[in-house]
């Protein structure tokens, strides 16, 4: 009886197919789980965190060295991840692996120090019943294609903000790029797959395959890897020469955009050929054959077949590791001394390559000593010692009773000449004007403080000092509360010279702060939280070097150290500069719920003044903290900077994580004052809050828009959210004490009959339809509210763009504006668009209303609500 074999049916083969593909993947995430963590974070603080999108244009823009060490630090993370995650394939023993490997000791570099670490690399065993999973590796090597994704996702987040307002077709652009990020992946699999089948052929029994068939596979594997070798030269050669152009010519523009993507898309298909020719290069030289045609491709082979070695291959992950390492110390003592810094992106990256290498190679060693014996060998003894050091380290940090003083503020005593309350309330008193103001400030980094001190200087000049000569007090969160007390130290030093205010301010905008914070946060400051490196031994924390430099560019010093200066007393050179200054306050957060106050008058009774606070200005035994600590207590955002430690006091954080604003201190200061009649009389009050908000500045434009249409309500359909997201989102959301307070100030002044006005100093952005639809977490389901908005937004977004942007640019003329983003670093354009935008005619209004109520001593109810936004 004749049987036949029964075909498979192409279900049965899609279904097998699916199958072993989730079999592979499974396999793959277990080895590789490191890799995609690291991945996942670095395209979390590349795209999540807008700082990192106004570096990637400051290193179009005047970095360009910074951008050379970017691409060669993603092109080594491309290796560096998608290779280590082999030898946990082999030691988890996936797919029955372990005994796939024979390993030996090599030593590539044979001089000292370098003969004392050997290289440890493998052949496979002939015995091995293991069948290797080409899907498995498939999967593996894409995540050097994943990182370089994330690489080009950054580029076009950091040049979208410019590009959807720009003539460029952005839109198809950025689909077809995102579309064309899986060509390397599919090249990579069908390369991959055609190497497999030939090879099957060409090693086939001649029983099966005749010697005629033989050749003919021969000769086809051979003109495939002419034909890739070839192609991989000249892919190198556009890859040199993009990256060329890319660091000369390239700049912050269209023209650069499109430069900068071609250069990492072909930099990621030099990639995947590396990947599929460095253990055949051999073969592929062999295959141009004598032809003169061939001789310039044979050259640039030949100069890469060391490469083929695992061993040579393996050293340059090391070298890799070493330029990692020497980016990383020259940073971190840069920090410290005051050095310029490189742009933040390559420090973190050359952060995340660092320690993955630890990690990885540690992990392949173990697994190595375990298969070769080498417990007892001087290296793994060595490595013992060390990691059993670091573990009695951390035991002893975490529950032994010692005191951690990487983070602590020092103490100063108080002089005995502070300003008094008395002495200040006469001089308030004592003025004629008939407007006080109160002056509030809100928090967002380095965006805030630069706004705080433009909008500070620019409302002085107009005035000629009058502004802060009415105010009776300055109050602010976190990059705002520093640039009220930075713009004190201005005043301390120059006065009413506001030229060369403005000088410092442009300079002090143009600094550097993240790269000090990328430094410090992922190197020096994590390990002296360790004991004994807790014990400060001459070292001080990110924040104490961030405020050095801030001392040093208002002072035009070159210090090592911070200012013991009690708070009280700098300021008290500034309020005694000209006779008078506006008392500052600085707030802050305690871990345990109450505020941390400093005030810088010496007040009689700090609990009327401020309730559910601490008064950190006066502290036990007379003592006090230096002026740019005290600062620095304010501007500590959670996770990114560290909480100040006031012995005796606790933990304080960023004053934002309670009132992001400043407007409380400036009304517990005003509510204590008016309960005397004798002090502030009759006199109009006016508050001034500066806001740096996109999304405070949205919800201006929503109010703005419903007013001007007469629409009650805009009905939407919302995004459908978990109950955990929305905790998170509430929780996290810094606007809503802000918010109360400013429909409190607002009521305030409609209900005063003119003796209270108030004035919202909003930074003005570009606002896309779709950052409306974000801010109301849903869908707008009218289509004519929709389309009304549409053209609102378009009105509103070409009046800032008539003041930030040259019309009829070239391809490659470079934007002179960026929006300033929540960060601790400003590109050149950013800080161009903070000057522009000063002139936008809202802004214009208010400086020349303030400027009015200050000259004419007018007290009258606001007649241009729009004034106060």
């Amino acid at each position: 009886m004749n049987t036949k074999k029964q075909k498979t049916s192409i279900f049965v083969h899609f279904v097998n197919g699916i199958n072993h593909f989730i079999r592979s993947f499974k396999n793959f995430f277990k080895s590789a789980v490191l890799s995609l963590i690291v991945i996942v974070i670095i395209l979390l603080l590349l795209t999540q965190m807008d700082q990192a999108l106004t570096m990637l244009v400051d290193m179009m823009e005047t970095s360009k060295f910074s951008l050379l060490l970017c691409f060669f630090l993603i092109n080594a993370l491309a290796l560096v991840l998608s290779h280590y995650p082999i030898y946990t394939y082999y030691a988890a023993d996936l797919n029955d692996s372990r005994d796939y490997t024979n390993w030996h000791k090599t030593n590539p570099i044979p001089f000292w120090p370098f003969k004392k670490f050997p290289i440890f690399v493998f052949t496979t065993n002939p015995e091995s019943n293991y069948k290797p999973d080409n899907w498995a590796n498939y999967l593996r090597y894409s995540i050097g294609i994943l990182i370089h994704c994330v690489w080009v996702h950054f580029i076009i987040s950091s040049f979208s903000p410019n590009l959807l307002f720009d003539s460029f077709p952005f839109a198809p652009v950025k689909s077809v790029m995102y579309v064309l990020l899986l060509v390397p992946f599919v090249v990579y699999i069908f390369y991959k797959e055609k190497f497999t089948a030939l090879k099957k052929t060409l090693d086939a029994k001649e029983g099966v395959a005749s010697e005629k068939k033989h050749q003919k596979s021969l000769n086809k594997i051979n003109k495939l890897y002419r034909k890739l070798g070839i192609w991989y030269v000249i892919l190198a050669l556009a890859c040199f020469l993009l990256l060329a152009l890319t660091l000369l010519v390239g700049n912050f523009s269209p023209g650069g955009f499109i430069l900068l993507l071609l250069t990492s898309y072909a930099l990621m298909f030099n990639y995947v050929f590396f990947r599929l020719l460095r253990t055949k290069l051999t073969l592929v030289y062999n295959a141009m054959g004598t032809s003169k045609a061939f001789v310039p491709f044979k050259f640039c082979i030949k100069n890469l077949l060391f490469l083929e070695r695992s061993e040579n291959y393996l050293v340059m992950y090391n070298l890799n590791f070493l330029v990692a390492f020497i980016i990383i110390v020259f940073s971190t003592i840069a920090s410290i001394k005051d050095w310029s810094l490189l742009n933040g992106i390559p420090i973190l990256l050359a952060f995340f390559y660092f320690y993955y290498f630890i990690v990885a190679s540690l992990g392949k060693y173990f697994f190595v000593t375990k298969k070769l014996n080498l417990f007892g060998s001087q290296l793994y003894k060595g490595i013992f010692i060390v990691l059993g050091t670091v573990i009695a380290l951390f035991i002893i940090t975490f529950f032994a009773p010692i005191e951690v003083k990487t983070h602590q503020l020092d103490r100063v005593k108080n002089s005995k000449t502070e300003i008094t309350e008395a002495v200040f309330i006469d001089s308030l008193r004592a003025k004629d004007d008939n407007t006080l103001f109160f002056i509030a400030s809100h928090g967002g980094g380095l965006k805030a403080n630069v706004w705080t001190l433009n909008v500070v200087n620019m409302l002085q000049k107009n005035t000629e000092g009058k502004l802060l000569n009415q105010t009776i007090a300055l109050s602010g969160a976190s990059g705002g509360s520093l640039g009220l007390a930075l713009y004190t130290g201005l005043y301390k030093e120059n006065g009413l010279d506001f030229e060369e205010i403005q000088k410092k301010i442009d300079h002090l905008a143009a600094q550097n702060y993240t790269s000090l914070d990328l430094s410090l946060t992922f190197g020096l400051d994590s390990y002296r939280k360790i004991w004994p490196f807790s014990q400060r031994f001459g070292l001080r924390d990110r924040p104490y070097y961030a405020m050095r430099k801030y001392q040093n560019e208002i002072q035009d010093i070159n210090s090592t150290r911070l200012s013991k200066t009690s708070f009280r007393d700098y300021w008290k050179e500034a309020f005694n500069k000209n006779g008078y200054f506006p008392s500052l306050i600085m707030n802050t957060a305690g871990t345990q719920g109450s505020r941390g106050i400093l005030w810088s008058v010496k007040q009689n009774n700090f609990e009327e003044i401020f309730p559910f606070a601490i008064n950190l200005a006066d502290l036990t035994n007379n003592e006090t903290i230096p002026y740019y600590q005290a600062v620095s207590t304010t501007n500590r955002f959670p996770v990114f900077s560290p909480a100040a430690k006031i012995p005796g006091y606790g933990y304080f954080i960023d004053a934002g994580a309670i009132d992001n604003s400043g407007l409380l201190g400036c009304l517990d200061v005003h509510n204590y004052l008016a309960r005397d009649k004798k002090v502030l009389g009759d006199k109009q009050i006016g508050y001034i809050e500066i806001i740096n908000s996109k999304s405070l500045y949205i919800d201006h434009l929503i109010k703005k828009f419903k007013k001007q249409y007469y629409i009650d309500h805009i009905a939407i359909n919302e995004n459908e959210t978990d109950n955990i997201i929305a905790d998170l989102e509430t929780g996290l959301n810094l606007d809503k004490i802000p918010g109360y307070l400013s429909d409190y100030v607002t009521s305030l002044e409609k209900t005063s009959d003119g003796s209270t006005r108030y004035f919202k100093i909003m930074m003005p952005h570009k606002v896309t339809f779709n950052d409306i639809e974000a801010h109301l977490n849903g869908f707008i389901l009218s289509a004519n509210i929709e389309n009304t908005l549409k053209i609102f937004l378009s009105e509103e977004n070409n009046l800032i763009l008539s003041l930030t942007e040259k019309q009829n640019k070239s391809f490659f003329e470079p934007w002179e504006y960026y929006e300033p983003t929540l960060s601790r670093h400003l590109s050149k354009s950013s800080i161009n668009y903070v000057k522009a935008i000063l002139k936008h005619p809202i802004l214009t209004e208010q400086f020349e209303e303030i400027e009015s109520i200050i000259n004419t001593k007018k007290i009258e109810e606001n007649k241009a609500p729009q004034l106060s936004l």
